[in-house]
C-alpha cells in the first residue's frame, strides 16, 4: 500500500517552483496545465503565454510550453505494477483492479491532486487545467 499523502509536500513544491521559474524566465502565463500519468509515475507542468486555454481544447500537450518541468514519482509506478495496488489518501484506502483498465487509478490520483492544485491556484493569477494522460479525468480549475 502506498500513502499518497507522503507526496503532497513534494508535489506542491514542484508545482510552485516550476511556476516561479517559468514566470522569471517567460512572464505571467495565461494558463497552467498540470498533466499526470499515474501508472507511469510522473507529473509535468505546462504553460500558455500566447495561446488561450480554449485554443488548446483543454489538452496539455497543445500548450505553448509542454513538459516545462517534469517530476518523477517512481513509487506510484511501483505500486501500480504490484499485484494488488492500493493507494491511501486522507486515511482512506483505494484499491486498483488492473482488469478494469486505468480509469480507476486515474480517478484516484485526479481526486488526490485536485485539492493540491486548487490550493496553489488560490495564490496564483492564472487558470489551471488538471489532466490525466489518456483519460476522461480533466478539469479546468
Amino acid at each position: 500500500m502506498l500513502d499518497l499523502d507522503d507526496n503532497e509536500k513534494a508535489i506542491t513544491e514542484f508545482i510552485n517552483n516550476s511556476i516561479t521559474r517559468f514566470q522569471t524566465e517567460n512572464g505571467l502565463p495565461t494558463s497552467i496545465g498540470i498533466y499526470c500519468c499515474p501508472w507511469s509515475g510522473w507529473i509535468t507542468t505546462n504553460f500558455n503565454i500566447k495561446t488561450k486555454l480554449s485554443e488548446t481544447e483543454n489538452n496539455c500537450p497543445d500548450f505553448d510550453f509542454v513538459e516545462y518541468d517534469f517530476m518523477e514519482i517512481p513509487e506510484w509506478e511501483n505500486e501500480y505494477e504490484s499485484e494488488h495496488p492500493e493507494f491511501k489518501t486522507n486515511g482512506l484506502v483505494n484499491s486498483h483492479n488492473h482488469e478494469l483498465g486505468d480509469e480507476n487509478i486515474n480517478e484516484i490520483i485526479f481526486n488526490y491532486l485536485k485539492p493540491i492544485v486548487i490550493a496553489i491556484k488560490e495564490s496564483k493569477n492564472s487558470v489551471f487545467l488538471l489532466q490525466m494522460l489518456d483519460s476522461n479525468f480533466s478539469e479546468v480549475l
